[in-house]
């Protein structure tokens, strides 16, 4: 259905972004290692609180002796959030100053390049829809930048962590996680490049031509006057408006769909770790703390694949 569509249109657009990435590298690395310095803290989180969990469900400990392990989990879990509000800071701080030199660079060069044009090519193409055209690739650097280090980034650091810590404890449920990670990263990656991503290039170019179309109109609203052709541009601006929305609904309700499934698939891992967890505590092989630490680690996971997965179709389509 969308075969006139390039197939490689989001490696294009990869390899682009990661040319002037390239050109950035000390504000790129600086903003990939806060952020995953940030993660692993949240990540170990959950080592802590099981262990908070154990000392006061404790029943063959002394009470003083479990206090002071109870302490020190909490002062562990201070200290570790402590570095995910830093490692945050420090991300966002880093995105913000690469985001805008990009953007900057990214409409400098553009506008350039269209000033070299040719005197016929001006002259056949819309002002509108080209600066619309401009505009719009400059904010798709910016939900780019946050997908790819603010949100793919921690999420697949958060499902690599959680299946390595889990797996030092229960290579069993090591295994579990991770096979459901690599089903969700699968259906994810093929859900956004090859069903939603096709139908968002299809309504962001319909889009463009709509704010070209009422950009056009309007600064040629003195011609459109002097031939009375005002429900002329009223019935074009219809039509336009009328494919839009037809476009854009199929997008967001492929939107819907995907994010639908993708959630089906977490509520499917989300019941096999639950389930799990509450295996190996009845056979003896976990205590209170650990099943704590089971499902504080899904949350984790839960909420990194969930931001993850919401900004992705949106990105893959910009």
């Amino acid at each position: 259905m969308f075969k006139f569509l390039s197939k490689n249109a989001m490696r294009d657009v990869l390899a682009f972004l990661f040319r002037h990435w390239a050109r950035e590298k000390a504000v790129v690395t600086g903003t990939a290692l806060s952020m995953a310095m940030a993660t692993v803290a949240d990540l170990l989180l959950p080592v802590f609180s099981g262990r908070l969990v154990d000392a006061v469900a404790s029943h063959n400990t002394a009470r003083a002796q479990a206090f002071h392990l109870a302490l020190q989990a909490i002062v562990m879990m201070a200290v570790l959030g402590a570095i995910l509000m830093i490692g945050r800071h420090l991300a966002m701080l880093g995105i913000i100053r690469l985001t805008l030199r990009l953007m900057s660079r990214f409409a400098s060069d553009a506008f350039w390049r269209v000033q070299r044009f040719s005197t016929d090519w001006q002259a056949n193409n819309f002002a509108g829809s080209i600066v619309r055209r401009v505009t719009r690739g400059m904010w798709a650097v910016d939900l780019m930048d946050d997908t790819l280090l603010l949100a793919l980034l921690p999420a697949l650091l958060v499902l690599a962590g959680s299946s390595l810590l889990l797996g030092l404890r229960w290579p069993s449920m090591g295994l579990i996680v991770a096979a459901g990670a690599a089903v969700y990263v699968a259906i994810s990656v093929a859900l956004s490049l090859g069903y939603v991503a096709p139908a968002a290039r299809l309504s962001n170019a319909q889009d463009t031509k709509v704010g070209g179309a009422m950009a056009d109109a309007i600064t040629c609203n003195a011609v459109v006057k002097s031939f009375g052709a005002e429900s002329r541009e009223d019935s074009r601006l219809a039509r336009v408006l009328d494919k839009w929305q037809r476009r854009t609904f199929r997008t967001w309700t492929f939107g819907t769909r995907s994010g639908t499934l993708q959630l089906i698939v977490l509520l499917v891992l989300r019941t096999a770790v639950t389930s799990y967890a509450a295996v190996l505590w009845w056979r003896g092989q976990a205590s209170p703390g650990d099943v704590t630490f089971v499902l504080t680690s899904y949350f984790i996971v839960h909420g990194y694949c969930a931001i993850s997965g919401s900004m992705s179709p949106t990105c893959s389509g910009a």
